[in-house]
């Protein structure tokens, strides 16, 4: 395991070290089943804690780095963490909310020493580096968008298996994933997508090679030096690869590589034909969620004989359903649910469970879609206003609310709208109570009033005014009413 930049360890370092993080938990007084969270840039601690937490039987929450401290404080609060651990560069932030977060009875500093924090040296004195006679397979809990407010922790039961029992996803069988494999992971590993696909190489026993950020040029030189057979990148990355001049991407050796993979985010066509034609027939896609309860997966080939699919089922079984709740016929249009998926729910939300599961126990993921005769999966629209730029899924209801902290908002809507390199942006149409006299700068002062509030990748990239905000006369906000004009101008995603 290599991370570019930031040092590297082999799978017997690994190993020792992961278990002493896991004895260290045990002798903390964490049993299966517990919770930690921990705030990590990509380096070698993160995987040291997800492996120790893994072994240990533990939930284990990697959270987003670019959250502001109310977002943090929500997930550290929501999960239940015991233990918290952070680099150096957050725990002033964690500092302010410990006071609040009462259910975490640890707090690590894997940066030495800081006040109100317990240094990992410290925390790991005297435990030992092998493991444990008691070691059961743990689980990660991440969070999803869903479809409106706050995220949602993804969680499935702990069964006391014995560490080393996980069953591999067939997904990295399609990805033809061995122990020869060596996987460049251009993204940070608290997403799902990296983080499970690296502990999977891991499993596997091959190489990770692990950006510390995506830069284009710089992942062709990766590639190129350390010999990637994988990269797995979101339509964005895509999008960057391709703006490189012609005679700098054909500058790099890249006959290493083996399968490229993309996922997280709608690809425009255009976009992924220009990909096969450039590296060739190994430019392979899935598409599923954090839950995990369907994926579909499409080769290059297929997609060439398929345009705009996203695949065939490798998990779960889709249905198109329409809004009666009866299933449609082939090539008809409508909400996706999964069949007979992996189990799971949602952290301190069955309510949330409720809403994305039909009378026959199927579950939605709030995309629609239609299948073709060979059971090719098409994606067409999401049924929630939930926007993905560049692969983040940001939810409209938590930036129109803090928009309607300002004193001068009267109402706001906030949806997502075309961007050739994001496949969306952030977009806010607000209703302000006094006239506006300069709209450029207000709406200046307005994305920054976001920006102080929650993470800047969640912020309005632009915003307009409206005299009145339509509304239904049961004063639900017709949000598709102001979406759909911009559309229109706009590309849009693959169908």
């Amino acid at each position: 395991m290599r991370f570019i930049g930031g040092g590297a360890f082999t799978y017997d370092e690994l190993e020792r070290a992961s278990c002493r993080l896991a004895n260290g938990f045990r002798a903390a007084g964490l049993a299966l089943g517990d919770h930690v969270a921990f705030l990590l840039e990509n380096r070698l601690e993160l995987l040291i804690f997800a492996w120790g937490a893994q072994r240990a039987g533990l939930y284990f929450t990697p959270v987003p780095t670019h959250l502001k401290a109310e977002e943090v404080s929500y997930i550290l609060a929501d999960s239940g963490a015991a233990l918290v651990a952070a680099s150096a560069q957050h725990t002033v932030t964690l500092r302010d909310l410990q006071p609040a977060l009462r259910n975490v009875r640890h707090w690590l500093t894997v940066d030495g020493p800081e006040p109100g924090f317990l240094a990992l040296a410290d925390f790991l004195e005297g435990q030992e580096s092998t493991p444990s006679a008691m070691e059961f397979e743990g689980a990660a809990m991440l969070y999803s968008s869903g479809t409106t407010g706050r995220p949602k922790g993804v969680k499935r039961r702990l069964v006391a298996a014995p560490f080393g029992a996980e069953q591999l996803s067939p997904m990295y069988r399609h990805h033809g994933m061995t122990s020869e494999t060596v996987l460049l992971s251009p993204a940070p590993l608290y997403h799902a997508a990296p983080l499970r696909s690296v502990m999977a190489v891991h499993r596997l026993g091959g190489s990770v090679i692990a950006m510390n950020r995506f830069d284009a040029r710089a992942l062709l030189e990766s590639i190129e030096t350390f010999g990637a057979t994988h990269v797995q990148v979101v339509p964005t990355m895509l999008h960057r690869l391709l703006d490189l001049p012609k005679h700098v991407r054909e500058s790099y050796d890249l006959s290493s590589l083996r399968c490229l993979i993309h996922a997280a985010a709608p690809c425009p066509i255009a976009t992924k034909q220009a990909l096969i034609d450039w590296l060739g027939p190994i430019v392979n896609e899935y598409y599923g969620g954090t839950e995990g309860v369907g994926i579909t997966y499409i080769t290059s080939q297929e997609w060439l004989d398929h345009q705009g699919s996203v695949g065939r089922a490798i998990i779960g079984e889709p249905h198109i359903m329409g809004d009666d709740g009866q299933e449609l016929p082939i090539g008809a249009t409508g909400l996706i649910y999964f069949a007979n998926g992996p189990a799971f729910e949602y952290h301190n939300a069955p309510e949330k469970m409720d809403e994305v599961t039909n009378d026959r126990g199927w579950i939605t993921l709030g995309d629609i879609g239609r299948l073709d005769k060979d059971g090719f999966l098409y994606l067409v629209d999401r049924r929630s206003f939930v926007i993905n730029s560049g692969g983040v899924n940001i939810y409209p209801q938590e930036v129109e609310e803090t928009l309607l902290k300002h004193p001068g908002i009267v109402d706001a809507a906030v949806f997502g709208v075309p961007n050739t390199e994001f496949g969306e942006e952030v977009k806010a149409i607000v209703q302000m109570n006094a006239p506006v006299r300069h709209p450029d700068a207000t709406a200046a002062a307005l994305i920054a009033f976001c920006r102080e509030r929650i993470s800047h990748v969640k912020c309005p990239r632009s915003v307009e005014f409206i005299d009145v905000m339509p509304r239904s006369e049961s004063g639900k906000l017709l949000k598709a009413q102001l979406k759909q004009a911009y559309w229109r101008q706009g590309t849009q995603p693959c169908p």
